[in-house]
């Protein structure tokens, strides 16, 4: 599912990659000034719909909240190959690569409850997905997090090390050590966390602890553990889209040496 800019459904195939484009430029800066490509001759049959985000920069501080459809749909356009990528896409200091390919696929054209249209994928023959975070930018990730966590406390961040388990297809385990200084005297801060992925490719948190070694690690690791609290629950979503009515199947997570998404849809 994608937001389209405007009010109107795109008629044209230059309506639509400019409509794609507008919407996708209110979040992200990019590298290639042209990154929708759609070759359809004979609009709304589409035999290429290419989206290139290789390169692009997030610049919205949150994630936008997920389109939701509403009320009855129209007929949208069929699309012979899809494909979407981002090698990568940087949000801050860390990086995630990103792919989705499809064939023949369906979209339908819809609105949101505020009358923003959308592109609504309804079906597809075909089509796999996959998103890659290298073990380094989890830890870049780690390390802003946590400097922001204890800034009040005038602890300076040394060092983190990430380490994540697989606790089953759809679900992993964070073990987070950070070592980190307050004045003369050095402490190890760890964190401890769950992740379960869905459908959308949302990552929800769960079970986020905080313990700390030492009189300083003990002090630190007191006044984390209310904030963390805070994320517990909340989804960090993968990718900025939607699959609509499509549900994901073969759906794996590989660790090593990061985090490794792959997941198929479609008939």
């Amino acid at each position: 599912m994608f937001p389209l800019a405007g009010t109107t459904f795109p008629t044209t195939a230059r309506d639509l990659a400019n409509s794609i484009r507008s919407e996708l430029a209110s979040v992200l800066v990019f590298r290639n000034g042209s990154p929708v490509v759609v070759d359809a001759p004979k609009y709304p049959k589409v035999k290429r719909l290419k989206i290139d985000l290789n390169g692009a920069r997030v610049t919205a501080k949150e994630p936008p909240p997920a389109p939701m459809p509403t009320g009855k749909r129209q007929t949208g356009i069929d699309v012979d190959q899809l494909q979407v990528s981002g090698h990568p896409i940087q949000y801050e200091t860390s990086k995630v690569n990103l792919e989705l390919e499809g064939k023949r696929v369906r979209f339908d054209f819809a609105k949101d409850k505020s009358g923003k249209p959308l592109l609504v994928l309804s079906d597809a023959a075909n089509g796999k997905v996959a998103v890659d975070v290298t073990k380094e930018d989890l830890k870049s990730l780690a390390i802003a997090i946590a400097k922001l966590a204890t800034a009040q406390q005038r602890v300076t961040i040394e060092d983190v090390d990430v380490n994540l388990t697989s606790d089953g297809s759809r679900q992993a385990s964070a073990d987070v050590r950070v070592k980190a200084k307050k004045l003369m005297v050095r402490s190890i801060i760890h964190v401890t966390g769950h992740l379960e992925f869905d459908d959308e490719l949302n990552a929800t948190i769960s079970n986020l602890t905080c313990t700390g070694d030492g009189a300083i690690g003990s002090i630190v690791s007191r006044f984390i553990q209310p904030k963390l609290k805070e994320y517990n629950g909340r989804k960090i979503p993968l990718v900025a889209f939607s699959l609509g009515d499509l549900a994901l199947r073969d759906l794996n997570i590989d660790v090593k040496d990061g985090l490794h998404v792959t997941a198929g849809f479609g008939k």
